[in-house]
């Protein structure tokens, strides 16, 4: 063992790391402050993080023919640089794809590509690990066949295993880029009437219109037909309303101005249409039909309320009645005849 020259090699290779790692974050990031370009910062800052490391593995190759080891004991340094080499690279080249891809999202002004990217993070990294322990093993003189033999059985297990977690990640993904929704929203799928309050890998949280929170399952929520209410400019409301066949012509005639008045006087209304449809079994119909300007489901039914309440109060000043089934029977005797309600 070549003492003197192990030592030079590593109090050498320790003072050039040192005085590289200080350039490195102390002198040249002041320089690239001053750059427009992100890229150059983000350079330098991943140099700084890995030169240490580098540093090390590189005393630690000079300095292996001044240790004087045996064959069995530089097979095993070897396969241990070896691995030390693969998990700095890894680190490494994950930090860096981490921070370009968080920097390129950032830029693109997209709050669901930043959250698509924060799930996709994870997997992105395993993948990286696992391109690195392969390409260990292929250098220790590992026979890949028998890798992928392996692999390729566990993969149908794991397939399997995975197969309900990657169904809810494919939904949830077809979410972020689709957009059938974003949170805060209120939305309708089925028969429920909620808002959305999370949008998680598995499932979303939504907040039902009784105030109780409902977690659903992303593959559930995306088999329904989902109706954004958000994406209304405008809310057109139509329905009937019925009143008896007492009502006189002129009274019927009245109607649709009436109605109109009312809505005329609601600030988010806008009157579309009013007209006598139906002879109905037990009541003369009106077919009622005009527009909310609003995307505010509460601010929607106080106008709806309102002009319901007004056309209630109206009727009853003008002496019309409301409609409900009823039926009249008419008999006949042998003296005439009769009417019988």
């Amino acid at each position: 063992m070549n003492v003197s020259h192990l030592l030079w090699t590593v109090l050498g290779g320790a003072a050039i790391t040192l005085v590289l790692s200080y350039l490195l974050r102390r002198v040249l990031p002041q320089l690239t402050r001053k750059t427009k370009g992100d890229f150059d910062d983000l350079a330098i800052s991943a140099l700084a993080d890995a030169v240490i490391p580098i540093g090390i593995i590189i005393i630690l190759v000079l300095t292996e023919q001044d240790l004087g080891l045996t064959s069995n004991l530089k097979v095993a340094y070897g396969v241990g640089l070896r691995t030390v080499v693969t998990i700095v690279m890894v680190r490494y080249a994950n930090r860096v794809a981490s921070r370009f891809l968080t920097i390129a999202a950032r830029r693109s002004g997209g709050e669901e590509l930043q959250q698509l990217l924060t799930s996709l993070l994870p997997l992105l990294r395993a993948l990286v690990w696992i391109v690195g322990i392969l390409a260990l093993l292929q250098s220790l003189g590992v026979k890949m066949t028998v890798i992928w033999g392996l692999l390729s059985a566990g993969g149908i297990g794991i397939g399997l295993a995975l197969k309900e977690p990657a169904q809810e990640l494919f939904a949830y993904l077809m979410i972020l880029l689709d957009k059938p929704f974003t949170l805060g929203q209120t939305i309708q799928s089925g028969s429920m009437t909620a808002t959305v309050e999370k949008i998680g890998v598995r499932s979303t949280h939504l907040r039902s219109l009784r105030g109780e929170l409902v977690v659903m399952n992303n593959s559930t929520l995306t088999e329904n037909t989902i109706q954004n209410f958000a994406e209304m400019n405008q809310r057109r409301m139509i329905y009937s309303i019925g009143v008896t066949y007492d009502t006189t012509v002129d009274q019927m005639k009245a109607i649709p101005a009436m109605i109109e008045a009312i809505i005329a006087q609601q600030e988010h209304s806008t009157f579309s249409r009013c007209h006598f449809t139906e002879f109905g079994d037990s009541s003369l119909n009106f077919e009622l039909a005009y527009y909310i300007d609003t995307r505010d489901y509460t601010v929607a039914l106080n106008d709806q309320q309102a002009i319901n309440l007004k056309i209630m109060q109206s009727f009853e000043d003008m002496g019309i009645e409301f409609a409900f089934p009823s039926q009249t029977v008419y008999l006949e005797s042998d003296s005439g005849l009769n009417k019988e309600s």
